[in-house]
């Protein structure tokens, strides 16, 4: 055994990265119990959460203390109260609220990471991501979960473009467009904007509950089918949107999918591109690396791309300006111009 002068490293990070599950679990109990929303209600003691929440007072008191330590909850002496973050996506009644974040996030995501070794040993996703049945089903569930995410950085993304421009974005192509989130915004620019939305058929009945929701049925139209297989046709629109889709694919059939779309815009149109991207040594953000490992669970030939990779392709497929914009998201959204 070596010695060392200088003392030992501290385990901390390693005890934090072994035991990270807690913090996800933490969260999702309280979720699923919809605490955040009792609180947002008004019952901010322990005696009133758990006489609501048909628990134990020394169960939800921990809980709550473990949201506190989070920065979900504050806690001012025997009361609680939300947090802004918590208020905002954590209530059930808030229009972003993360729905499906308990069960979807749980079961169907953190419970496949229990497979990564099969995964990394097989090369293969877990059992269910593979045929286009069982994948529609998943995203079915996952694109309510994530709407809030996309939603705010879809807005953040449409006001990083210059007025004059969003005017002209009058027909749009939102592919694997799951709740609409990132063609919502621009659906409200002008009354004769109209949106073609392109999933599932099961996925794109969720489509129609957000759109509905929103009160734009007049502005889509919807096309079910697989991306990969249907035309988008040629010189049609003004904006191509491909939130969060590219990184599901392989990097022979996510450059096809980037010159389709670059086929089907007008001139001066653009592609708006959200996804997760590493560094260019793929050695971090941490979220975008190890969102390369959830890939390799739930898709069977995903993986994150570098933004020279982007770069490299949309250039090939015609862009001629290739831009990135800051948004509320781990990643920033690529806004490239025909």
């Amino acid at each position: 055994m070596v010695k060392r002068e200088r003392g030992y490293p501290s385990p901390v990070k390693l005890l934090e990265d072994l035991w990270a599950g807690w913090r996800s679990y933490a969260l999702f109990s309280a979720v699923e119990l919809d605490l955040f929303s009792h609180i947002a209600q008004g019952r901010r003691t322990i005696g009133e959460l758990a006489g609501a929440l048909g628990a134990s007072e020394r169960g939800v008191e921990r809980l709550c203390d473990a949201m506190v330590a989070m920065g979900y909850l504050r806690k001012n002496q025997s009361a609680y109260t939300l947090s802004p973050l918590a208020e905002t996506y954590l209530v059930r009644t808030s229009e972003l609220y993360m729905e499906g974040l308990g069960t979807v996030g749980a079961r169907a995501l953190l419970n496949d990471w229990t497979k990564l070794k099969e995964s990394v040993v097989t090369g293969k996703p877990v059992e269910g991501h593979s045929d286009p049945q069982g994948r529609a089903e998943f995203f079915r569930g996952l694109v309510t979960m994530i709407f809030p995410l996309s939603y705010v950085a879809a807005q953040a993304a449409l006001k990083a473009i210059s007025p004059s421009r969003r005017q002209r974005l009058a027909a749009v192509l939102d592919v694997g467009a799951g709740t609409a989130a990132w063609s919502l915004p621009f659906a409200r620019l002008r009354e004769d904007t109209r949106v073609t939305a392109i999933d599932f058929p099961p996925v794109l009945e969720v489509t129609r509950q957000y759109v509905a929701r929103y009160g734009l049925e007049g502005r889509y139209e919807y096309v079910g089918g697989d991306f990969r297989e249907l035309d988008f046709g040629k010189d049609r629109y003004d904006l191509v949107i491909l939130g969060h889709i590219v990184h599901g694919e392989g990097p022979e059939t996510a450059q096809a999918l980037i010159a389709k779309s670059a086929a089907a815009l007008r001139e001066q149109g653009m592609i708006l591109l959200a996804s997760y991207i590493p560094n260019y040594r793929r050695t971090g953000p941490p979220l975008a690396v190890l969102f390369g490992l959830n890939m390799l669970l739930h898709a069977p030939s995903g993986n994150v791309y570098t933004l020279k990779e982007y770069r490299a392709w949309l250039k090939a497929a015609g862009m001629k300006s290739v831009k990135t914009v800051a948004v509320p998201a781990p990643s920033p959204v690529i806004l490239a111009s025909k």
